[in-house]
């Protein structure tokens, strides 16, 4: 596979392992936005052989993450060994040494990006305590298609043994890293990645759990704890704990942002002294022994735990894939408070915390919806911690991804080319779409692929990408990476979703398609021509070029060269599946003087540079460029397309009255006669306008099915009674009420 991606994109297979290797890690999340470096082995200081081909920062965690790779084009690849990684080890050291003890400016060339990202580095790493930028460890990713040597395959190191709740042993993976001695004061680590493991991931279609054994890898006697007596026959486990402050933070600083994988990923960072991570940091520095009394303490989960009782007192000793849902500020400052030394060992700080034992991750309802990822959404929603969850945190099961992907299945694409209507998949979590052909036969997953090519799935990221250029045009918020792009899009996405949920319909499903086609159109223009060692096209694009920046600015450049009061024209795009000549005219032009903008970028890396507002304002701006009269013929007016967004909300909200209805009618008389009773029962008054709505309602429901007018649609005096049948339900649920489907009747 890698031999045919090298051929068709005219690089060495080493570049597509290394491609494939960081592309995997960012979509499970163990990275964020990585960059290359193309530096390949370089004799520094004494003849020392350094290199790095890639890095990124964390900025949750304050770390550095440096990649190499150890690829080996052959059928059957060498093992790697134990002296290979330390070999590979010092090549990074080297690297990290020169970089911030040394003088790079000695081996390379003044042009080389080499020293742009040599002196990111360094300022980074030198930064003051109180800067957002600082860097506080070190992780070094040995990138490998070859196999572990025996030797390196401890059990200690790669694979742990746990019992489960049900009292069977089953094996989980631990992460697969080596401790080495601290950098200039900063915690180093080494993490190998091989072929099993890539499969595993993959396969599991999950990261790799975090196994923490308390006693074993931390010293402590375990985390004191009550078990909640909260009833049998649930789908989890309630403990009620007080984890040491010095454990919680040796936690993250050993496994970082991996922990907060439920959370909001972005740490808002301790300097101001009006932010709430400041007021943390005062208390973990001035009055340590109070800091139980002023913090609200964490909410986490976690997939399997073992506990042990010792002297009449329960213990937790292990857990299994622990995540913090709420207080992710909490855990990143008493982290920060050991790596910066401002206090090392936490003494008298402990933190409240609450654990959810969730084993099931697998079980989903009607909707495709993981059990455990609903029930993670909920703890976020209402727990209560410094770190409150925003719309920024959006999950596969946000009702707009949840519509997406009804609208995708609904909505098929018209057949420009194919001989059949084909749909764009909207693929809401990982490996949605491998998942629904599961159970399908072999001929039913030709029709399944036939209906959804491949080449048209769009994930959520993706979507989110392409939103953000061509709608939100902010190509510098896409320059700065996935996460960045996602919380984005989710606080502008939740927002509009909550104010005006009909504005999620055919129309707009169909403009999104049009900003994908747009976003790839630019995207194949210059993977098709790009100019390489291996396919010299004279193109002026080369391999290893800013593509991921050009794209999207060029973009935006044209939507915003638009004149007022004219837009694309949406549905064309749609219809025709493609851009016009005349748009494509039009990026031909852009690419290259995008190129040229975003490569004069005084001295910056040109990946940082295209990460700044001002880069975009200024590109947008000062950078003069006119539309040419064919482009500008197309064209069509804002009225015409607020017409059709006014005409597409209006029909969606037809539909979802329609839905509305048919559900409560499916409820059944009964569910509806009991609401009152309930009411009754509690001493909660019901008007005589709420009574009256919900026998009306009841005879609809003898009807047999909803009232329509004569233009097929729900008269307004009847979607009046729904509503104040709807308020009467959501004000039982208030009152705490109603407990399942309605038909049990809450004591008090």
């Amino acid at each position: 596979m890698l031999r045919v991606d090298s051929a068709h994109n005219g690089t060495d297979t080493e570049e597509e392992f290394l491609n494939y290797a960081l592309e995997l890690l960012e979509d499970f999340d163990e990275i964020d936005s990585p960059e290359m470096t193309g530096m390949g082995d370089k004799k520094g200081k004494g003849g020392r052989i350094m290199r790095a081909d890639g890095y990124c920062f964390d900025e949750s965690e304050h770390s550095l993450v440096l990649f190499i790779s150890d690829f080996l084009d052959k059928k059957e690849p060498d093992k790697l060994t134990r002296s290979r990684v330390d070999e590979l080890y010092w090549r990074l050291y080297y690297f990290i040494d020169e970089v911030c003890n040394g003088n790079m400016e000695n081996y390379f060339d003044d042009s080389d990006d080499v020293l742009k990202i040599a002196s990111l580095i360094r300022k980074r790493m030198n930064a003051e305590m109180n800067d957002p930028q600082m860097i506080l460890k070190i992780k070094f990713y040995i990138l490998t298609n070859k196999e572990l040597d025996t030797r390196l395959l401890s059990t200690n190191l790669l694979e742990t043994t746990i019992k489960n709740t049900k009292g069977k042993k089953k094996k989980t993976k631990t992460t697969k890293k080596i401790k080495k001695e601290d950098f200039n004061g900063k915690p180093l680590e080494i993490s190998l990645w091989y072929p099993e493991r890539f499969y595993e991931m993959e396969s599991s279609n999950t990261n790799e759990p975090i196994v923490i054994d308390i006693k074993e890898n931390y010293g402590f006697r375990g985390i004191p704890c009550i078990k909640g007596d909260i009833g049998e026959n649930l789908d989890y486990e309630a403990y009620i704990a007080i984890i040491p402050g010095k454990l919680l933070a040796d936690i993250y600083i050993d496994h970082g942002s991996r922990v907060l994988e439920g959370n909001v990923r972005a740490f808002l960072g301790t300097s101001g002294s009006k932010s709430v991570n400041s007021g943390i940091r005062k208390t973990i520095n001035n009055d340590p022994e109070k800091f139980f009394t002023y913090n609200n303490g964490i909410a986490t989960t976690a997939s399997d735990v073992e506990t042990e009782l010792s002297d009449g007192h329960l213990y937790i000793t292990r857990i299994v894939d622990l995540q913090i849902i709420n207080g992710g500020q909490t855990t990143a400052s008493l982290a920060e408070a050991v790596l910066k030394k401002t206090n090392t060992d936490l003494t008298g700080i402990f933190v409240p915390m609450k654990l959810t034992v969730i084993d099931d991750r697998e079980t989903e309802d009607e909707s495709g919806i993981r059990l455990y990822d609903a029930m993670v959404k909920d703890i976020a929603k209402f727990a209560n911690s410094q770190n409150k969850v925003t719309a920024a945190d959006l999950f596969s099961n946000d009702p707009f991804h949840i519509v997406m992907e009804k609208l995708s299945k609904k909505y098929l694409a018209p057949p420009v080319r194919s001989a059949v209507p084909t749909g764009w998949y909207y693929e809401r979590s990982r490996k949605k779409y491998q998942q629904e052909q599961v159970k399908l036969s072999r001929d039913g997953q030709k029709r399944f692929v036939s209906k959804f090519p491949k080449n048209q799935i769009v994930t959520k990221e993706q979507l989110a990408m392409y939103i953000t250029s061509v709608f939100s045009l902010r190509p510098d918020i896409v320059s700065r990476g996935k996460n960045w792009t996602m919380k984005a899009f989710g606080m502008e996405i939740s927002e509009t979703y909550k104010k005006n949920k009909e504005a999620f319909n055919e129309f707009y499903f169909k403009k999104c398609i049009a900003a994908t086609i747009i976003y790839r159109t630019v995207d194949y223009y210059l993977e098709s021509n790009k100019d390489s060692s291996r396919k010299p096209t004279g193109f002026w694009y080369k391999a290893g070029g800013y593509k991921l920046n050009i794209v999207p600015y060029t973009v935006a450049k044209i939507i915003s060269s638009i004149p007022e009061g004219f837009t694309l024209d949406w549905m064309d795009i749609w219809n025709k599946q493609a851009v016009s000549p005349a748009m494509m005219r039009e990026i031909e032009k852009l690419t290259k003087i995008t190129n040229d903008f975003i490569c004069d970028s005084h001295g910056m890396i040109v990946t940082e540079y295209c990460k700044k507002l001002s880069t975009w304002e200024s590109f947008r701006d000062k950078i003069e460029y006119s539309l040419s009269s064919a482009f500008l013929s197309e064209l069509v007016g804002v009225s015409d397309i607020n017409a059709l967004e006014k005409e597409s909300r209006k029909d969606k909200k037809e539909d979802n009255d329609l839905q509305t209805i048919i559900g409560m009618i499916n409820q059944g008389i009964g569910y509806w006669q009991n609401l009152v009773r309930i009411a009754q029962s509690n001493n909660i008054g019901l008007s005589y306008q709420e009574l009256t709505a919900i026998n009306n309602f009841i005879t609809i429901i003898r009807s047999g099915s909803p009232p329509m007018n004569k233009s097929g649609k729900i008269p307004k005096n009847v979607m009046k009674t729904v509503d104040t049948v709807i308020s009467i339900k959501h004000k039982l649920e208030t009152e705490g009420l109603l407990k399942g489907n309605g038909s049990d009747v809450q004591s008090g």
